[in-house]
């Protein structure tokens, strides 16, 4: 099943998550987009969306405070063993409409088949 599955959200750094030079924390933007890499596949599970079983984390550059960075998490692949989310982090750059990659990271989402919706009609 080829399904992709896009969602965007804005994230503002602030002075609670980044260091005394105003440097943006790794692991403040880890905790925030490992719960956004769980909106697009939401609508697969009954109840509590289980534990990532893998992933994959890198920083390409620092983001500072007040910078206003987006998250973008798209479902990118679903088979039998679970779901892929893969996770982009941009910024705008100043002086033209390109966007600055953060970092990325990729998550597994295993399928546990007591979480997951299966569509059942009545006999």
């Amino acid at each position: 099943m080829k399904t992709h599955i896009n969602t965007n959200v804005p994230f503002l750094v602030t002075k609670d998550i980044s260091n005394a030079n105003g440097f943006l924390l790794p692991h403040a933007l880890y905790e925030k987009i490992k719960t956004v890499a769980t909106y697009p596949i939401k609508e697969f599970y009954l109840q509590d969306i289980p534990d990532i079983g893998d992933f994959k984390f890198k920083m390409y550059k620092n983001a500072f405070l007040n910078d206003k960075l987006t998250i973008q998490a798209q479902l990118v692949k679903q088979d039998k063993d679970g779901y892929w989310v893969n996770i982009t982090v941009t910024k705008a750059k100043n002086t033209t409409n390109h966007q600055e990659r953060i970092c990325s990271a990729l998550f597994d989402f295993p399928l546990e088949s007591k979480y997951y919706k299966t569509n059942r009609t009545a006999c």
